[in-house]
């Protein structure tokens, strides 16, 4: 059986490599091939049903038929999450009802719609909506929200035309959520409570969040494995204290009669905190190592492990997509590794000798835990938190003493107080106050330096396997420690400087920042941005949540310059951002920023590449006054006009028309066309034509029109609303073109899924 497990659950993870899913058809054939190869390799069997139950899992989720009866699609759901909420604007995730029998796995929609209603979580809503396609932003180093998505079991998006309310709040917990809401409204830590107590963490402040990140301890008020196992230690230290005071022996019943009410307390804990994910498989691994337990079979902890992820992965095979399962289980199996190679107490030890040999063997497993996890944080974020150890070494014990199980029991206090008309908040202002030491440390980390370092993942990888060394170094014996120096490489190799790097190769990234524009041209390590993107509102921007991580990826510390094209929202809406991120950047823009260099033409010079500034020839604001570049490496060019029409483009033809020449054009405004005039086409005869457009984009850029004329030049043409991130690698050799969804990260998961159509290509 473990044979089978391990192939199963090895081949699952390999998933996140496919380019594809295999076609239902061939799925079917699979598990049949599976089903046979039973009694002849445990080992492929399990192997072949990963392969055939992922698409299979995939196209059943994946594949949804709305209502249909009226023009726009029509759908009943249960409001599980209010994801944002601005004035009478909603973002909601609804649990799909529509259709009889109900769904397996569940299927979620995220919506969006004007509404001056209060909404409830637990509510049933009939909805008439305006479907979307799961699609995101995608970039390096950018949150793939797509993926995420997918992990959820949002099957689509969509804009809502019109909804109605069917019933009030379902169930005993979006009662108890609604009430809670209330009674520690007042609270200063009544957001965190409300994640402890029923895992809702859609109210946690935006201070909280970033002392939680900062300090790396946003595990503790996730409720997961840690939390259980936690509750189950201590239903099971005081039921066997109490049956200890009532029955002489401690027999084998007693036991078994203590972890099955250890098992109820956290099944109860488990489905009032809404049952997620992350608590589904904390909740799946204790029940593993209780019965096993239990029904007195030997089983290593490795095999208690592997049966909690096959479990777990056989439930839902699309957990692999989100960072919980990889912290999770990485946790635990940090743990198991450790604790097995640490040394068993010796004998006669007095309870004080006794106790520091405890507090040494938590020191030995925390800071081990901490470090890698610190790694694979590095992996799946990109960047450490430098001050989590100590964070995790103060309040790691304090809450599984303290705030845990009081959590527990102020609930169970507070429900039953609410049930029986007399509410009782004392539990909840004890809670509110034993929260409090880490919040208020919280306020003292924010005073310290370099509280979150980003890395890049060059960086991150070749700690990785330098870490793979020590552990090879630590257990491999012989011919193996000859792998050393070879794990050792890359991070030797990291330390090289970056003028070593070809001096004639340069890239340009055209970032995904949907309907909008911004350019980054990198060499060297260093790198010049053209355009920011848009922002909305103060809380979102691409330069925050795209730009800058996508620096950070790559490694680039040194930002020289910052060219805003003109005022647009979709080109300039970030500058604030980046120029608070980089106050020694370089601004050039006719835009009123103190001490900016205007965009009147002029030549500069820049890591050995020439970047000419071509205008505005149009006086005033507009499209046509936009900052139009050129940067050539004397062989290969890039030209970017920015926004400007065809008047632009005739006068730049006629002032300029020799530099209007490139190797690469990002095509003037997104591909309008107003722009893009056949005459400036037959001047520039660009090779490669980018287009900076969002998928789906409600203006319809690029035109058909536009990228029929670029067909006439034979020039290659590609768009962000298509392929995600551009990027284009520039040398003697000439240029490659590289996809985010087609070369990059050319993953099945990546792809466009149509709303209620499953992608699913051979």
């Amino acid at each position: 059986m473990n044979r089978f497990m391990f192939g199963y659950c090895a081949t699952l993870i390999s998933a996140l490599l496919w380019p594809v899913l295999p076609a239902i058809s061939l799925a079917c054939a699979v598990l049949v091939i599976a089903v046979i190869m039973l009694k002849w390799s445990k080992l492929l069997a399990g192997s072949l049903l990963a392969i055939a139950w992922m698409s299979l899992f995939c196209h059943q989720l994946l594949v949804f038929t709305p209502d249909k009866s009226s023009e726009l699609p029509s759908v009943r759901g249960e409001i599980i999450s209010l994801v944002y909420r601005n004035g009478d604007w909603i973002n909601a995730d609804i649990r799909i009802l529509t259709g009889h029998p109900p769904h397996f796995p569940d299927k979620y929609l995220r919506l969006r719609w004007q509404s001056e209603q209060k909404v409830a979580i637990g509510e049933v809503w009939q909805f008439t909506l305006a479907p979307k396609p799961i699609t995101s932003v995608l970039n390096q180093g950018g949150f793939n929200q797509q993926a995420y998505q997918l992990s959820k079991h949002i099957i689509g998006k969509g804009r809502v035309i019109a909804a109605r309310r069917l019933s009030p709040p379902l169930g005993m917990r979006a009662k108890l959520l609604t009430q809670l809401r209330q009674a520690v409204a007042t609270l200063p830590n009544g957001d965190l409570m409300l994640a402890l107590m029923l895992g809702d963490k859609q109210l946690i402040s935006d201070s909280h969040w970033q002392g939680l990140r900062q300090s790396g301890t946003g595990h503790l008020v996730t409720i997961s494995g840690l939390h259980l196992s936690v509750l189950a230690l201590w239903v099971m230290g005081l039921g066997g204290l109490l049956l200890g005071r009532l029955t002489p022996r401690m027999g084998l019943g007693n036991r078994q009669a203590i972890a099955l009410v250890a098992l109820l307390c956290c099944g109860i804990y488990a489905f009032l905190a809404g049952l997620g994910l992350p608590t589904q498989r904390a909740l799946i691994m204790l029940v593993m190592v209780i019965l096993l337990g239990l029904i007195r079979r030997y089983a290593s902890p490795f095999e208690r492990l592997l049966w909690a992820l096959f479990i777990v992965l056989l439930l839902d095979p699309l957990s692999i997509l989100g960072a919980g399962l990889w912290l999770s289980f990485g946790a635990l199996a940090i743990i198991l590794w450790f604790t097995q190679a640490l040394p068993a107490p010796e004998e006669g030890l007095t309870p004080l000798q006794r106790l520091k040999w405890r507090l040494g063997q938590m020191w030995q497993i925390q800071w081990r835990l901490s470090l890698s996890l610190g790694l694979l944080q590095g992996l799946l974020f990109g960047g450490f938190a430098p001050y989590a150890l100590i964070f995790n070494l103060i309040f790691v014990p304090w809450f599984s003493i303290v705030v845990i199980p009081l959590s527990f029991m102020a609930l169970m206090i507070w429900t039953i107080s609410i049930y029986l008309g007399v509410p009782i908040s004392l539990p909840l202002y004890l809670l509110d106050l034993a929260i409090s030491p880490m919040t208020l440390a919280f306020d003292w980390l924010g005073e310290l330096p370099l509280h979150w370092l980003p890395a890049s993942m060059q960086l991150v990888s070749a700690l990785v396997f330098a870490l793979l060394g020590i552990i090879l170094w630590r257990l491999a014996s012989g011919a193996w420690r000859w792998m050393i120096p070879v794990l050792l490489m890359p991070l030797c190799l990291w330390f090289l400087p970056q003028r070593l790097m070809d001096p004639h190769r340069w890239q340009v990234h055209l970032l995904d920042v949907g309907q909008g524009l911004s350019l980054v041209v990198e060499k060297q390590g260093r790198a010049l941005i053209y355009d920011t993107g848009a922002a909305f509102g103060e809380h979102f921007s691409y330069a925050e949540r795209v730009i800058v991580p996508f620096l950070h990826y790559r490694g680039i510390g040194e930002l020289d310059y910052l060219v805003l094209s003109h005022g647009d929202n979709d080109h300039s809406g970030g500058a604030d951002y980046l120029l608070s991120q980089y106050p020694k950047l370089n601004l050039v823009t006719d835009l009123s920023f103190p001490g900016a260099i205007d965009c009147r033409p002029k030549k500069m010079r820049w890591q050995g590449l020439s970047v000419d500034l071509l205008g505005p020839l149009v006086a005033g604001a507009g499209n046509n006054g936009s900052c139009i570049v050129r940067i050539s490496d004397g062989e290969q060019s890039v030209l970017i006009p920015g926004d400007i029409e065809s008047e632009g483009e005739r006068l730049l033809l006629a002032q300029a028309s020799k530099e209007v020449q490139s190797t690469v054009l990002i095509a003037a405004h997104h591909g309008s066309n107003t722009s893009s005039s056949r005459a400036f086409i037959q001047v520039n005869q660009p090779d490669i034509v980018l287009y900076a457009a969002g998928f789906n984009n409600r203006y319809g850029f690029p035109k058909a029109e536009v990228v029929r004329r670029f067909n006439e030049t034979e020039a290659r043409q590609y768009s962000t609303g298509d392929n995600g991130q551009l990027s284009l690698t520039l040398d003697r050799d000439g240029v490659t073109v590289a996809g985010y969804r087609t070369d990059l990260a050319p993953f099945w998961y990546n792809q466009r899924f149509e709303f209620g159509e499953f992608g699913n290509p051979e």
